[in-house]
């Protein structure tokens, strides 16, 4: 069974958590196009809908990772892998859901997000952090 995620969390450290390191950043990039967006990360997406029960913040991650990844929005793919890696997931189980989606997704977005992934891999090898992928 799924863990309940904490409901104490506000949006915004449900969002930090989510996103890693460059949250604030992106908090105030989205709040530059329109305050009312960054209001509605926070309060809507990671306030209501990550704060529902039934996952754990791990399984809403990948989901996360896993859509952006579908639909090519590897600027925001890109945000969510460093979160996750942050956030303690196994660099595995990430990879491994990005190969997944040769099959449900089509090789195209695969190598997309893959490529994406493989981008974020180094960013962390570069600064010093290991990725362990199991191969």
């Amino acid at each position: 069974m799924a863990e309940e995620p904490n409901r104490t969390l506000s949006g915004s450290a449900r969002r930090e958590r989510a996103q890693g390191p460059k949250a604030p950043a992106l908090q105030t990039a989205l709040a530059a196009l329109d305050p009312g967006v960054a209001l509605w990360a926070d309060e809507f997406i990671f306030g209501s809908v990550w704060a529902r029960p039934g996952l754990a913040h791990r399984e809403r991650m990948l989901v996360a990772i896993t859509a952006l990844a579908a639909l090519g929005h590897t600027d925001q793919l890109k945000n969510y892998l460093h979160g996750a890696l942050a956030d303690g997931m196994a660099a595995r189980e990430i990879h491994e859901a990005l190969v997944m989606l040769v099959v449900y997704g089509g090789f195209p977005s695969s190598l997309r997000a893959l490529t994406c992934w493989r981008g974020v891999v180094e960013s962390v090898r570069r600064r010093g952090g290991t990725v362990d992928l199991g191969f």
